[in-house]
């Protein structure tokens, strides 16, 4: 499903799924608001996401501070002129089960005069033999056959990682990290998951998450659920937290686990 030679060949792959795996939601967990406020403090030098809901940017992280690993659905680039736009725009499609179209492609064959073919039904299962020949994003009566499908800005299998990744780690980033948190993943996947090996050994290293990993050794392990690791990390920090799904008056008990110094595990009472 996502492969990206696969998408080449049939895009309809992928879009019957599409819709099951879109951002429902604008709506943020208090571990978005964390991150947040770490940049609200001016202590957010980078914020590396493999999450591809683009909810780092709704809790009001900066773009410029964010890099986004395995891309998101926050936009959407035309796999045929490369014409990009806010992946929103491809929602529609995607829920009703068409496969988006470039609307660039679109408005340049109208221009010049392209054959247009009239609609058929909406439906992705009729599509699967000429997908390239009936489907469109567009509400008029025809389509056109040859605009270029739109792709979201996920990153496939067989794509490389953004530029930008590589080139924020290594030609800025290594030089000016403190301090290194590492948030809910099991840092299983590469290349994100050697970040923490590429950084001086010197620089400290937090990790929380519900269970500790056995293959990395992190300076201090904070157990729990990451919603509530965070919440008892404001509080004792003393930084005003408040969120919708933060129970008022919530009470989290704190332990250190038996036979580890650093590890400590976080309850809500």
């Amino acid at each position: 499903v996502f492969d990206i030679d696969v998408f080449r060949q049939d895009p309809t792959i992928f879009y019957s799924v599409a819709k099951d795996i879109l951002p429902n939601t604008n709506r943020y967990t208090p571990t978005h608001k964390f991150i947040a406020m770490l940049n609200e403090r001016g202590k957010l030098l980078t914020n590396y996401s493999q999450n591809i809901d683009n909810l780092e940017v709704k809790a009001g992280v900066p773009k410029e501070k964010l890099i986004q690993c395995h891309g998101s659905f926050g936009t959407a680039t035309c796999i045929q002129c490369g014409f990009k736009v806010q992946g929103e725009k491809t929602f529609p499609d995607i829920k009703a089960d068409k496969i988006p179209r470039c609307p660039r492609c679109i408005q340049t064959l109208r221009a010049a005069g392209g054959t247009a073919k009239r609609k058929r039904s909406a439906g992705l299962e009729k599509k699967r033999r000429r997908w390239s020949a009936d489907e469109g994003s567009d509400d008029s009566e025809y389509d056109i056959p040859t605009a270029g499908i739109m792709k979201p800005d996920i990153t496939f299998f067989g794509e490389a990682l953004p530029d930008e990744f590589f080139r924020r780690l290594t030609e800025n980033d290594r030089d000016k990290v403190d301090l290194v948190i590492v948030i809910g993943t099991s840092l299983k996947v590469t290349p994100v998951s050697e970040i923490v090996n590429w950084l001086p050994p010197h620089i400290p290293q937090l990790y929380i998450s519900r269970q500790a990993v056995s293959y990395i050794n992190f300076d201090i392990d904070l157990l729990g659920d990451c919603d509530v690791v965070v919440t008892e990390l404001c509080r004792r920090l003393d930084w005003p937290f408040k969120h919708e799904m933060v129970p008022k008056g919530q009470k989290i008990d704190v332990a250190t686990e038996e036979g580890y110094k650093s590890r400590h595990v976080f309850e809500v009472r």
